[in-house]
């Protein structure tokens, strides 16, 4: 769906475009709520007939009462860019995020590094565009850790055999992906040898472990140490790590480059990767915020930094190893 680009002075009718989106995500999440049931709303809230909208699309790692105002000011940033409005369409369902992208319904992503690259390997023309820093100066990357109680008896991955596991969603990265590669390691089946639950989110996988509905969960490291603590549902004095995975590439933000027109693809590489303009210091100097403290950006990153495609071959080789469904099907 080729658009025009008319790149947007930043005035008024922007701000009133950017409330209304608002608006309609706290909708969405809203109706999401009320219903009870899976966002399952990737392919359903694109119609994949341009407008001159951008669709922005993803999983992120938090459930969808913590995410409004962490988008809101990504969104205003690339509308006032790009002179697009920006839709957010949240789902809690990897496969329908690359379908979506696969069926030309969405024109960007942002979470896993899983779903960008099975995105692409199921024929969408993806381009990463940025992976996610959490602290200035960090590498491009995170962890997943297996977390237990406090007082339990489970040592490590090789005591779960038999026992009940929390897991995020097939498609997850770290929730379940690299998880699947620890447990091969450990002679387990991530399925068959033990009772798996997938919780749909990190938090909720933790939340789950707190409760008692699974004895051991696997969640990425920010959500363990800085975003539930942040919001007082979780602390130290609650669990043990007792395992961690290697170096997972960053989550990332990416295009279709097979749906956006060429200046919009050019813009959007150019406030990613040469001015590194999604980036707490320089949306400050930029005058989208006023000081670092109100710049807040998805899982209270602080910046995208440019990565490439190749950044992504530890998934691929994750695929290799575990051969999960979710690689191949």
């Amino acid at each position: 769906m080729p658009r025009s680009t008319t790149t947007g002075p930043r005035h008024l009718a922007t701000v009133l475009t950017t409330t209304a989106i608002s608006a309609l995500v706290l909708a969405a999440c809203g109706q999401s709520a009320a219903d009870g049931e899976s966002d399952d709303t990737a392919a359903a809230a694109t119609d994949g007939t341009g407008g001159g909208t951008i669709t922005i699309t993803g999983v992120p790692a938090e459930e969808a009462s913590a995410l409004v105002s962490k988008f809101e000011l990504l969104m205003h940033v690339i509308e006032e860019e790009t002179g697009h409005e920006v839709e957010f369409s949240h789902s809690t369902d990897y496969a329908a995020v690359i379908e979506a992208l696969v069926a030309g319904q969405a024109d960007m992503s942002i979470g896993s590094p899983f779903s960008y690259v099975r995105a692409g390997d199921q024929g969408a023309e993806v381009e990463a565009l940025g992976g996610r820093i959490e602290t200035e100066g960090d590498e491009p990357g995170y962890v997943s850790y297996a977390l237990v109680p406090a007082d339990s008896d489970i040592e490590g991955l090789a005591d779960v055999a038999g026992r009940t596991v929390c897991y995020v969603d097939e498609g997850s990265t770290s929730g379940y992906l690299y998880p699947s590669a620890g447990m091969l390691d450990h002679d387990l089946d991530p399925q068959e040898d033990v009772n798996a639950i997938f919780t749909g989110s990190h938090d909720s996988a933790v939340l789950a472990m707190l409760d008692g509905q699974c004895d051991l969960a696997f969640a990425y490291d920010s959500m363990v140490e800085v975003l539930m603590p942040e919001r007082g549902e979780l602390s130290e004095d609650q669990y043990k790590v007792v395992w961690e995975s290697p170096l997972i590439p960053a989550s990332p933000i990416y295009m279709n480059t097979g749906t956006l027109d060429q200046e919009t693809q050019d813009v959007l590489r150019r406030i990613f990767h040469e001015e590194r303009l999604i980036n707490v210091d320089n949306m400050v100097a930029a005058g989208y915020c006023e000081d670092v403290e109100s710049c807040v950006l998805p899982e209270d990153s602080y910046e995208y930094a440019p990565v490439e495609d190749s950044t992504y071959d530890g998934i691929r080789e994750v695929c290799e190893i575990t051969q999960a469904s979710a690689c191949t099907s």
